[in-house]
């Protein structure tokens, strides 16, 4: 008989409160979906915070249960994201299927968490394979070109077709479900604690030139934004939830939790991002800002060659960008961290100022 493996320990973010699943609540509710097995568990716990409980146990190489807390996490929900992944497969993607039970359920409530069960696709992420490339430094880039590529021709196949109620987590104004907690989009959240840093750092002047164009943009927005073309992505689409075959192309994706309706030139904008260069050397700040456009528009206009955007849709795209190249997560957090490190204040809020009046000719996709 074949000695049973288990690795069951919880991450140092998993509230010491909450009871982890042990292996018999592990296979009993494997059991309630119909599949038998479990000779080998293996926990990979991906939980940021009470709030935001996530563990994922692979079963045999076969099968991922997971329990979560997410706060939008329904069975109707659960079927939006079922017909997604259907979609993703008839693209020739990788990505896991949903089972449900017996009873046509997908869900089931186990000690405060919900429980479901999902395929398990045994193929390497692209952090795992960067991680263990010693030939291919640039194999990170490439493979998220090629992600980039292959959303945009999700999109050109699917935008507005069979959309969730869930919107995506680079949503603007609509709120997903992590964004309703706080109730404002993380974009607009990300652009007020930078500017706190800012006036905190004696740049009140600064702040408000990036505040106006900020207002402005956001209000030309606003008022188009119900009208652009949507999709259902992934919307999660990093290198801990994409997958590669043997030869380190992009294979297809996993980890649906923040899938949702987006509107499709935001995502392509928020795929394409902004790269500012060197994090820790002083670096002329126009140099810094070509940089980054130049990155933008090669990655953008090579989305765009597989999505054919309309006229009002490439407008909008100009104003997304703009927002992006400010607000993304990981580029307000250089901003605030540069802005108070001291080296590199003078050049950031130069960058800053050369962003606040940066032309919409720059950011146009043609």
């Amino acid at each position: 008989m074949t000695e049973k493996e288990y690795t069951l320990e919880t991450n140092e973010n998993f509230p010491k409160e909450v009871k982890a699943p042990e292996a018999g609540d592990i296979l009993a509710e494997l059991a309630k979906f119909g599949v038998a097995g479990g000779d080998t568990i293996r926990l990979m716990d991906s939980t940021r915070e009470a709030a935001d409980i996530r563990l994922n146990y692979i079963i045999d190489k076969k099968w991922v249960l997971r329990f979560c807390n997410a706060p939008d996490m329904t069975e109707k929900r659960m079927g939006e994201l079922d017909r997604l992944v259907e979609r993703y497969r008839a693209m020739g993607y990788q990505c896991p299927a949903f089972l449900h039970d017996s009873g046509g359920k997908y869900l089931h409530p186990w000690n405060g968490l919900l429980c479901y069960l999902s395929e398990y696709i045994d193929l390497p992420l692209a952090r795992e394979r960067d991680q263990d490339s010693c030939d291919d430094d640039r194999l990170m880039d490439r493979v998220m070109d090629q992600v980039m590529v292959e959303v945009a021709r999700f999109a050109e196949r699917y935008r507005n077709v069979d959309l969730s109620d869930t919107v995506g987590m680079y949503s603007l104004f609509e709120l997903n479900p992590y964004d309703a907690l706080t109730g404002k989009d993380e974009k607009q959240d990300n652009f007020e604690s930078l500017m706190e840093v800012l006036r905190g750092e004696g740049e009140e002047v600064l702040a408000r030139c990036l505040e106006s164009r900020h207002e402005d943009i956001r209000s030309k927005l606003k008022a188009v934004y119900r009208d652009l073309p949507r999709c259902v992505f992934q919307g999660d689409e990093n290198t801990s939830n994409v997958l590669v075959d043997g030869k380190g192309n992009f294979a297809g994706f996993i980890d649906f939790n923040l899938a949702g309706t987006e509107v499709i030139v935001n995502q392509l904008a928020n795929l394409a991002g902004f790269e500012y260069g060197d994090e820790e050397k002083p670096m002329d700040a126009r140099t810094r800002l070509e940089m980054a456009l130049q990155g933008y528009q090669g990655r953008i206009r090579s989305m765009l060659q597989v999505y054919h955007a309309t006229r009002q849709e490439l407008q909008a795209l100009t104003w997304y960008a703009w927002i992006v190249m400010i607000s993304q997560w990981p580029t307000a957090s250089f901003f605030e961290w540069a802005v108070k490190g001291g080296t590199l204040k003078g050049e950031i809020c130069e960058l800053l100022s050369l962003i606040a009046d940066v032309p919409e000719e720059r950011l146009w996709a043609e």
